[in-house]
């Protein structure tokens, strides 16, 4: 009867756990500014169709832009996609990503896969007429998001070895949805 008890509550335990085990970034350790982040993005993914991304939830909630809030969110959506449908289906590296940084993105994956190079931050900010430096600071920050790989060769660059999965099935496509008396959101 003790075995079949503590086999059965195993199981039970096993069951719970979320996918992969436990997370490295548990809501305790979110700042009080990447939980309510979090907690907005997680009402706000219940209202049908909506998939507002982090950097507009925090316009929304009238918290400053900031990079490493945006990683803190993202490591915890990482560390815990079962939490929402929207993260399972999209995967929480859709929804770290400004628009300008999935422009970025898009252009780089897009280049690559139709040119085979990647293209250098004098095209990119020719393309899609972001200024030089801009493009080179939203680099950085792919870099540090884990899309892309700094390099001392040009274009300085390169794409992590799965980047065809970084961005989920909608690889960085966005709108944004403004409607009159309601705040923004975004739908894929």
């Amino acid at each position: 009867m003790k075995v079949a008890f503590i086999a059965l509550f195993g199981s039970i335990l096993f069951f719970c756990l979320p996918a992969g085990g436990t997370s490295a970034v548990t809501q305790s350790s979110l700042s009080s500014d990447g939980q309510r982040i979090v907690d907005y993005l997680l009402e706000d993914w219940k209202k049908q169709f909506h998939s507002t991304g982090i950097p507009l939830a925090m316009q929304n909630l009238g918290i400053a832009p900031g990079e490493d809030l945006r990683l803190e969110v993202t490591e915890y959506f990482r560390a815990n996609s079962n939490i929402s449908d929207n993260l399972k289906w999209w995967g929480a590296n859709n929804y770290i990503l400004n628009n300008d940084e999935k422009r970025i993105a898009k252009q780089i994956m897009n280049t690559y896969r139709d040119d085979k190079r990647l293209p250098d931050t004098s095209e990119l900010s020719g393309t899609l007429g972001i200024p030089l430096e801009e493009i080179k600071a939203r680099l950085d920050f792919l870099n540090r998001a884990g899309l892309l790989i700094q390099t001392r060769a040009e274009p300085g660059y390169m794409l992590t070895e799965h980047h065809e999965r970084w961005g989920g099935p909608m690889r960085h496509n966005f709108h944004t949805v403004t409607v009159v008396g309601e705040k923004p959101f975004d739908v894929w």
